[in-house]
């Protein structure tokens, strides 16, 4: 593999605002206590580009779920913007949220409210960050790392995959077919053609995660929709709850209070300080380490596989509880036919 080449800073820039200078100056400015006072006062301040952008009137129209919006509060969210979103999301979306021009206060953080006690994002010192990272090293490696792979093409979608991953489905579902159909009636036919059924069931859910991540098209509602009829109408799973946890995983990823994925109380435990009691924001719920708990965690090594057989029958769960209590669920008409 070639070694990484340092970019000039211009290479490694993240998205734009399409905002002039001449706009941007007639923009309020806005301090971190201000920027901390108001969001004591109710706003959803998200910091892009230099510039506050308030989401309140926004939070619940994200395509990615609300939380993917509100544990960017009172931080610095210009990178995390800028690898979720397609550029002219940035450049021509962002700017009409724009409040005000942030004004540093000369540190090297990329959040102001981590000592604040937010009612939907537990703070990231919460979750065993380690203290004195180099942010501004951090951040220049990662966008020399993301102009790299950008201009390596790395990003760009090539559809001859997709073309083979879709001969490879159909295999699968033909022989699977086949096998039931025209196969000898014994045991090991079936078997057989279970197999086939599982792995295409397998292979889709690939497909799903990229459907679900906007990458075969880049046009959300279609990719969406085509997300739907993989993973709603094959798998029984709800795309839109997939995307909401999913997406919040991305953005406060292995953080314990915050990361649905890897809140799996009572029975597993990927850190002793679920043994506290945490709060899920994700959940609005405590995960109690309690004596049943205590129980599976100290026995998670042994039943991991049986649990695991289990598993899916709790994604059912989640979907319909998704569907059917869920303040967003965009598509829940939809995705309650095609699941049901």
């Amino acid at each position: 593999m070639p070694s990484l080449t340092v970019k000039r800073d211009a290479d490694a820039e993240p998205a734009k605002i399409a905002l002039s200078e001449k706009r941007r100056r007639h923009l309020p400015t806005c301090t971190v206590e201000q920027l901390r006072q108001r969001i004591r006062d109710g706003e959803y301040l998200v910091i892009i580009d230099g510039l506050v952008c308030k989401l309140n009137e926004f939070v619940d129209k994200h395509p990615g779920g609300p939380l993917a919006v509100l544990h960017m509060v009172g931080r610095d969210a210009t990178d995390e913007v800028t690898s979720m979103h397609p550029r002219e999301v940035v450049a021509d979306v962002m700017p009409r949220w724009a409040v005000a021009r942030f004004v540093a206060d000369g540190s090297e953080r990329v959040s102001f409210v981590e000592d604040m006690q937010l009612p939907y994002s537990a703070a990231r010192s919460a979750g065993g960050e380690p203290a004195n990272l180099d942010y501004v090293a951090i951040q220049r490696d990662y966008r020399q790392l993301h102009a790299r792979l950008q201009a390596e093409g790395f990003f760009a979608c090539d559809y001859t995959e997709y073309a083979r991953e879709g001969a490879r489905y159909v295999g699968l579902f033909v022989a699977a077919l086949t096998l039931v159909l025209y196969g000898p009636a014994s045991a090991w036919t079936y078997a057989a053609a279970g197999l086939c059924t599982a792995l295409l069931w397998q292979q889709l859910s690939f497909f799903a995660h990229d459907l679900g991540h906007n990458e075969l098209t880049g046009r959300r509602d279609i990719d969406l929709v085509l997300g739907i009829c993989v993973a709603d109408v094959l798998g029984g799973l709800s795309v839109g709850w997939w995307k909401k946890n999913h997406n919040t995983h991305h953005i406060v990823t292995n953080d314990i209070d915050n990361d649905p994925d890897i809140q799996h109380m009572p029975f597993f435990a990927v850190s002793t300080r679920f043994f506290e009691s945490r709060f899920s924001t994700y959940y609005g719920r405590i995960m109690q380490f309690d004596a049943a708990a205590r129980l599976f965690v100290s026995l998670q090594d042994k039943l991991y596989y049986l649990v695991m057989c289990f598993a899916r029958f709790n994604l059912y769960v989640l979907s319909w509880t998704y569907l059917l209590r869920s303040d967003f669920a965009p598509y829940r008409a939809l995705e309650i036919v095609c699941v049901g």
